[in-house]
């Protein structure tokens, strides 16, 4: 998940009252960065906005949630997947979350609160792996600074006593 602060989130639903719940539900959370749609084809035309965030359900009309994944991530490996689906099969779940989901959460009443706190937890993993970048970086950055450093002293001795200075 690239902006942590304000993520645009994907929503592709068929169901207009279960996105409209979910929109609902991300936007009093917070999350304002929100487009919707009815299929995965829909979603397709507007993937070069590159969002952080793709939730969707496994079956709707023209190619399913599983096909719609696959496409989006042989160009965009970086897009983050939850799936929300009345299929309560753990074979699907696992398959797709083999695939590269991030998240498989059931349709029910707690659908809306598992999907925020799965979008919390991604959040939260992503600015994890920020810090600890951050923290690599300037440990790497010491290092060719002292190795520079030692690098000026010893041919700056060399050169000292070359000239009997």
């Amino acid at each position: 998940m690239q902006k942590a602060k304000n993520p645009l989130i994907f929503v592709v639903e068929d169901s207009l009252v279960y996105k409209d719940l979910i929109v609902g539900y991300l936007k009093s959370k917070k999350y304002q960065n929100i487009k919707t749609f009815k299929s995965g084809e829909e979603c397709l035309k507007m993937i070069d906005l590159k969002p952080d965030l793709i939730v969707l359900d496994y079956s709707f009309e023209g190619i399913n949630g599983l096909e719609l994944m696959k496409k989006v991530k042989e160009d965009h490996p970086e897009i983050d997947f939850i799936f929300l689906s009345a299929q309560n099969e753990v074979e699907v779940a696992v398959k797709i979350m083999r695939m590269g989901a991030a998240d498989y959460i059931i349709k029910n009443e707690k659908a809306p609160h598992n999907l925020l706190r799965s979008i919390e937890h991604m959040i939260s993993v992503t600015r994890e792996i920020k810090i600890r970048q951050g923290f690599k970086i300037g440990v790497i950055g010491f290092f060719i600074m002292l190795f520079v450093i030692i690098m000026v002293i010893i041919l700056m001795t060399i050169f000292l006593e070359d000239f009997n200075l």
